[in-house]
């Protein structure tokens, strides 16, 4: 019996191990990281289980391909406790690829008048014209919608530090122009603070930081925060990323297109 419990010991901590190396791998060597976000999940769920914020906040999710078919009949709750009122749909990302059910999320999105808003998965090898054009090519605004949002969360294996985010600002600066509307920057805390805090503070942010804390930055303005990537929602199998907007409801149609 003492044999098979340190056995059973052993087994579990290799595949914790293993799915550490694996998702170290993926993330580091896949542009679009749906393994690294997949291992990640399963791994939080053997440790984590998704705290909400609370506050005078109001709650909201964030989709692209990888939650696969949602049954957009059931949208209703996060983790069974907070109305969804918001949710962030991946378009596109990098210079060509657009999110395969984009099309459906986003019409759906509309027709349940959630708030909605669109967001492009920047590359940082990739050319940022190309990309603000994909991005202008897929996605049409209505009045109501958010701002466009970049997604850059990954340094560049080709460029300097200062070069990519010359590349970010000419994506905003098309974006903003062709929109009439200044994007949203989402981001990690760490990426910011580190990058893009002294250049960008004159944008909206939507922070991701999935630790257990009061608030995602101390130093810094933002505007939504992303509290966990291992989240549950009616009508999605699988975890979903849960987000919160620091305000109410009409305070964030405030932020929308005319």
């Amino acid at each position: 019996m003492v044999k098979r419990i340190k056995r059973n010991k052993y087994k579990k901590w290799f595949f914790i191990l293993l799915f550490i190396n694996v998702s170290y791998l993926t993330y580091q060597y896949v542009e679009t990281p749906s393994l690294y976000y997949y291992f990640r999940s399963v791994l939080n769920q053997f440790f984590f289980s998704p705290k909400l914020p609370t506050g005078d906040y109001i709650y909201g999710i964030d989709i692209s391909e990888y939650q696969g078919v949602i049954a957009w009949n059931k949208i209703h709750k996060i983790n069974e406790e907070k109305t969804i009122d918001f949710v962030i749909v991946r378009a596109t990302a990098g210079n060509n690829h657009r999110d395969r059910f984009f099309t459906s999320n986003w019409r759906e999105a509309g027709n349940k008048k959630i708030i909605r808003g669109a967001y492009h998965y920047f590359r940082p090898n990739e050319n940022s014209t190309e990309q603000a054009n994909n991005f202008i090519k897929n996605v049409k605004l209505s009045s109501g919608d958010l701002p466009p949002i970049i997604d850059i969360e990954r340094i560049s294996k080709i460029q300097s530090i200062n070069s990519l985010k010359v590349g970010v600002r000419n994506w905003m600066k098309i974006i903003e122009e062709h929109y009439g509307i200044k994007p949203i920057l989402y981001t990690g805390a760490h990426y910011y603070k580190d990058y893009l805090a002294k250049d960008f503070n004159e944008y909206k942010l939507w922070v991701a930081n999935y630790n257990q804390v009061n608030l995602p930055l101390k130093k810094h303005k933002w505007m939504m925060w992303q509290f966990s990537d291992n989240g549950s929602a009616s009508g999605i199998k699988g975890p979903v990323d849960l987000n919160l907007f620091k305000g109410s409801k009409v305070e964030l149609k405030k932020y929308a297109l005319k």
